[in-house]
């Protein structure tokens, strides 16, 4: 906590000497309050969907079926104050502005069958479901918080576990959309092993990752479905701009160059 406020540690203790009580200046003040306000809000924000997810649970046991999807997804802005990024998971929201581009860009290349897998990035999940509410979209995640966004459409994936992901999801993939956590080659293999069990032989991947990562995407992904990969025209934004990687996103099929270029920014597009 005090990594977040300097000030604080120059505060003297009660026992040192001088007459003169502690104070912090308004500034210091300002920000307390702020984070405390903020820390509040997601907490409350995060209560009420476990509420709103145990009435779903209750309901199901009464009729005796299996969780549908929501009836209406939480906007981009709402998940954030929610669900707090977990930096030991290496989670970075993306913005909310792009990821509407994003949903757009992706709802241009699938149809009401399409099974979609969001692998490692819920804010795209989010985005795109706030947008759609697609019922074949399936976000697979470690972290088990993101269980209360849909029941049915969350699926538990571990990185180093990919033989855990369901039989019935298996070969069924028409369109991936993947984030890998980390920015290197042994997290880019095990992302493979899992899309090679979950891509149709007609699939599409799009990565968005580090452009660091380029010459492991042109080495690893070099075949379809899963590539060889192509750059996009969708410039990757995160929230408040605190990630100095640069981002980028490739497509696994050749026309993949042009995607994002005709998606427009406006707020209000339908």
């Amino acid at each position: 906590m005090l990594a977040d406020f300097p000030e604080l540690r120059d505060i003297p203790s009660p026992s040192s000497s001088g007459s003169s009580s502690p104070a912090l200046d308004s500034n210091t003040l300002a920000l307390l309050d702020d984070f405390f306000s903020a820390k509040a809000e997601e907490e409350q924000r995060f209560s009420d969907l476990v509420c709103a997810t145990h009435d779903l649970d209750v309901d199901d046991d009464e009729h005796d079926r299996k969780p549908s999807a929501p009836a209406r997804m939480m906007s981009v802005d709402e998940y954030r104050i929610a669900f707090g990024e977990d930096w030991q998971l290496s989670q970075f929201w993306y913005s909310a502005r792009f990821a509407r581009r994003l949903a757009r860009a992706i709802h241009s290349l699938v149809d009401p069958e399409t099974i979609i897998a969001f692998m490692c990035c819920p804010t795209a999940y989010v985005g795109f479901q706030h947008e759609y509410l697609h019922p074949g979209a399936r976000l697979l995640e470690v972290d088990p918080r993101f269980d209360l966004l849909a029941r049915s459409q969350f699926v538990r994936y571990d990185l180093y576990a990919p033989e855990k992901l369901p039989e019935d999801l298996r070969g069924t993939v028409g369109f991936a959309v993947v984030d890998p956590p980390f920015l290197n080659e042994d997290t880019n293999a095990k992302v493979i092993e899992a899309l090679k069990l979950l891509l149709a032989p007609n699939a599409k991947l799009l990565i968005l990752t580090g452009t660091s990562t380029e010459p492991i995407l042109e080495r690893l992904y070099n075949a379809p479905p899963l590539g060889p990969l192509v750059r996009t025209a969708l410039e990757v934004k995160h929230e408040g701009g605190r990630l100095s990687n640069d981002f980028g996103c490739w497509g696994s099929w050749p026309e993949s160059k042009d995607l994002g270029r005709d998606v427009s920014d406006d707020d209000d597009d339908p």
